[in-house]
């Protein structure tokens, strides 16, 4: 069953992005995969939950860039033990450290998920098909533990993106010329190599 971004009805008139939120997949099913020790202890940017990530050279999880950069997929959060405590968590803290072999990443990693996020402009019906990227680097809510990183209204034509639009989400009060709808994309092309 398919998730709205948010309950919030007026959310296409209201700024309130929540990084991608995975939607659908034409299985039925979103898998969530996970990787031990899959972020680098002492990473120094926080992930969140809708954070969309890439692997770095040693193979870690790090946070997709603005502009045109690979992604394999959308962090969904956490749990590592540090100094003996196990914490879970739905995002990673910048600079945190665990215990070596303790830390289990969970993250999307199909090419086939749909996404929604929210643009932090007007866009139009004649976007789709285009590229689009990320408006703004890893951030989001320690208190929510959800990202807040909105993607960018201006398109990239056929150039390279990270994403591609695929249409606006089918919810009430969502509708191409709004101040900032929420749109489906899926990742332009699904990158497995590092950065």
């Amino acid at each position: 069953m398919e998730q709205p971004i948010s309950e919030d009805l007026s959310v296409s008139s209201t700024a309130a992005p929540q990084g991608l939120v995975p939607v659908y997949h034409p299985s039925g099913t979103i898998r969530i995969e996970n990787q031990v020790d899959g972020v680098a202890s002492a990473y120094g940017t926080a992930l969140y939950t809708g954070t969309p990530v890439k692997r770095t050279t040693d193979g870690t999880l790090i946070a997709t860039a603005t502009g045109a950069d690979s992604c394999i997929g959308v962090f969904q959060g956490c749990q590592f033990t540090s100094s003996t405590k196990r914490f879970v968590l739905p995002y990673f803290p910048a600079s945190q450290t665990y215990d070596a072999g303790s830390m289990i990443a969970y993250f999307t990693m199909d090419p086939q998920i749909i996404y929604e996020g929210q643009a932090n402009a007007t866009m139009a019906s004649s976007t789709i098909g285009e590229g689009i990227n990320l408006a703004n680097s890893s951030q989001g809510s320690a208190y929510t533990g959800f990202s807040t990183q909105a993607l960018n209204a201006t398109t990239t034509g056929s150039t390279a993106a990270t994403f591609q639009v695929l249409n606006i989400a089918p919810y009430p009060n969502n509708a191409w010329g709004d101040a900032y709808p929420i749109i489906r994309v899926k990742i332009s092309t699904y990158q497995g190599q590092v950065a």
